[in-house]
């Protein structure tokens, strides 16, 4: 009797468990909506789990294997490298809450091991091409479950399935990013109508999640997108800018603005001089650096000193936070590092993004001969682009979206 050995491929088993990554994006809220499960496992968190697990057995069969084409990543490792360190001098020099230190080291562990194994595992251009289709199918299918709560609660911000109106706009920024590269790069013109349509759907779904920083990237998005198509593809862009203008940006009336949705109320404030909160804690953050220093207060610190340093403000958020205890971060990814992880990190991550930058923007200048991979390089330069901006008014470092697109449009792929 013959026996017969099971050969199990341990690299494919990793690329069908960063599809179901890419997948579960949107999808943090879907235990505790449906089945009214409150956990911190959420879909993503297991599928991280999953593909560390794999990675391990792969180490174990195969030894640990490192892609050499992504040295500048040690830079990025830097970072948190020296947020430990300075965290384990504060934990001796100065009062640390240890619960807030615990639980933000084990979310951004997760997130760095799993960059760590998508950056060196390997991975072809038509496995990344599998993993994007299943993270834009992920975020349309959360797009249309915020159409579903716009057409029937009809008031409010919308999110779908995320915890953040604002991650929700990211997500379909992103998917409109890919429907019109799509669009550009396709010769068939029923193809080349359907995503256009698809990227339309989505521009007005990213109205209800009211985030006035997903409108930002949108116009962001919307000048390179405008800088990589063809005339007519120019003149496509130019008539859904008209649409988007009459819709979504606020119309001015007499000595006052007006406008029909919720975004265009919340720009609105904005354009009126209400002054956003974020403001406020971007004072408030360098105020506290005076009295703390700039080498780093330690991960998570910054959070629980929060009440501390924000007890006189007189903004009504800000009051309510200070009496229930809690805290508001500080909504920008560079704020934040400066905060608790310290000048140094903060330098090494604004190096890490420059050279990045500078090598994605040479990958689309020298430009592909094959659609799919020209499609990808300006894909991946914009979204980055778009990281970049978000950054700027958002605190990242705990949310998948922002880990899942950063190694994606950074990952030196094999053909």
């Amino acid at each position: 009797m013959h026996s017969k050995a099971i050969e199990i491929n341990i690299n494919q088993l990793l690329i069908t468990a960063f599809c179901c990554y890419a997948f579960a994006m949107p999808f943090e809220l879907l235990l505790e909506i449906y089945f009214n499960i409150k956990t911190i496992f959420k879909p993503f968190r297991i599928c991280s789990i999953v593909i560390i697990g794999l990675y391990l057995i792969q180490v174990v069969k195969q030894g640990l294997l490192i892609d050499t084409r992504h040295r500048v990543d040690l830079i990025f490792y830097g970072v948190f490298f020296y947020g430990l360190l300075i965290s384990c001098v504060k934990m001796i020099s100065d009062l640390f809450d240890m619960s807030l230190f615990i639980n933000d080291t084990f979310q951004f562990g997760l997130h760095v091991a799993t960059f760590f194994i998508f950056k060196n595992t390997p991975i072809s251009t038509k496995k990344r091409l599998l993993i994007l289709k299943c993270f834009i199918a992920g975020i349309c299918i959360n797009a249309f479950y915020i159409f579903s709560l716009f057409t029937y609660y009809q008031r409010g911000r919308h999110s779908g399935f995320t915890d953040n109106p604002n991650y929700a706009a990211l997500g379909i920024v992103v998917a409109i990013v890919y429907f019109f590269l799509k669009s550009i790069h396709t010769k068939h013109q029923s193809t080349q109508i359907g995503y256009l349509l698809a990227a339309v759907f989505l521009v007005g779904v990213s109205s209800f999640t009211g985030s006035r920083t997903g409108f930002i990237m949108l116009l962001f998005a919307g000048l390179f997108l405008f800088l990589f198509s063809s005339i007519r593809q120019k003149l496509i862009l130019a008539i859904l800018g008209c649409f988007l203008a009459i819709g979504v940006v606020p119309q001015l009336d007499g000595t006052t603005f007006k406008g029909a949705t919720l975004l265009s109320k919340r720009l609105n404030r904005t354009i009126g001089g209400e002054e956003d909160v974020r403001l406020v804690v971007w004072r408030g953050v360098f105020k506290t650096l005076e009295q703390e220093g700039y080498e780093g207060m330690g991960i998570g610190q910054f959070k629980a000193k929060f009440p501390k340093y924000f007890n006189a403000e007189p903004n009504e958020l800000i009051v309510a936070m200070v009496a229930y205890g809690y805290h508001l971060s500080p909504h920008n990814d560079y704020l934040a590092i400066l905060a608790d992880y310290g000048l140094p990190s903060l330098l090494l991550y604004i190096l890490f993004l420059a050279i990045l930058l500078m090598k994605l923007f040479q990958e689309v200048i020298r430009g592909a001969e094959v659609h799919e991979e020209k499609m990808l390089a300006q894909f991946s330069f914009i979204v980055f682009l778009c990281i970049i901006l978000f950054g700027m008014a958002s605190e990242n470092f705990q949310h998948q979206l922002y880990w899942f697109l950063l190694m994606f449009t950074t990952k030196r792929f094999y053909d």
